[in-house]
């Protein structure tokens, strides 16, 4: 979700990229987000923020709001400064969810595509991050938003996606050991976010640094 400020004049990209944050209960992380010019693409996809956890419900919702939606999204003048005024709402969740990937032929050629794993899917509509985007919209005088591919599509979108090769005590129960090494691949090593076996519930790249720091310094200097 997202909120951006109707005031033309102003400029929210002063401080770190990820500031302030809450959990509003014990599952739940939010946290306040600055962009540079280089996201701006994102404003294409950014449709009314809707309610509703029944996807075809939400969806047609959505698509009634988006006259009123695009009419004040236009005399908020988006394209006069839109990652200046604009403020990301990511809202993660110690919830897991799982997701597939298929080998499938594309407009480029061959490529791994995610799908839906059947029952274990990650949400497209989290309660939270609507009152998050809600409220804030409420005290900066700004016009709250949600991802059409979201709200409208039934996709979720996430930037931090862990799993794949996890950490187990065996090749049964996972693809590398406690020192990061590929179960019967000596010399082979997975370091980054695959190897996370649990979803941390909060940005992973602090995470995915001090495991891959450790992973380094057990592997023994040579000479």
């Amino acid at each position: 979700t997202g909120v951006l400020k109707r005031d033309r004049s102003a400029d929210l990209t002063s401080g770190p990229a990820i500031s302030s944050h809450f959990y509003p209960n014990d599952h739940t992380h939010v946290t306040q987000n600055r962009l540079p010019p280089s996201y701006s693409f994102m404003q294409l996809y950014a449709g009314p923020l809707v309610d509703g956890a029944e996807p075809f419900k939400r969806a047609l919702k959505t698509l009634r709001r988006f006259p009123a939606h695009l009419l004040n999204w236009f005399f908020a003048g988006p394209w006069t400064g839109w990652y200046r005024r604009i403020t990301l709402i990511s809202t993660m969740q110690q919830l897991d969810n799982q997701l597939s990937f298929e080998l499938k032929r594309g407009l480029t050629g061959f490529g791994l595509q995610s799908a839906a794993a059947e029952g274990r899917s990650a949400p497209t509509y989290i309660p939270e991050a609507n009152r998050a985007a809600a409220e804030f919209a409420r005290q900066i005088d700004g016009i709250p938003t949600n991802a059409v591919l979201e709200s409208v599509l039934n996709m979720s979108v996430t930037a931090h996606i862990l799993g794949g090769c996890p950490i187990g005590k065996d090749g049964a129960s996972g693809v590398v050991d406690t020192h990061h090494e590929v179960f019967g691949y000596p010399g082979m090593y997975v370091v980054d976010g695959a190897a996370i076996p649990a979803n941390v519930g909060v940005n992973p790249s602090l995470t995915i640094t001090a495991l891959a720091e450790r992973a380094m310094s057990l592997i023994p200097l040579r000479g």
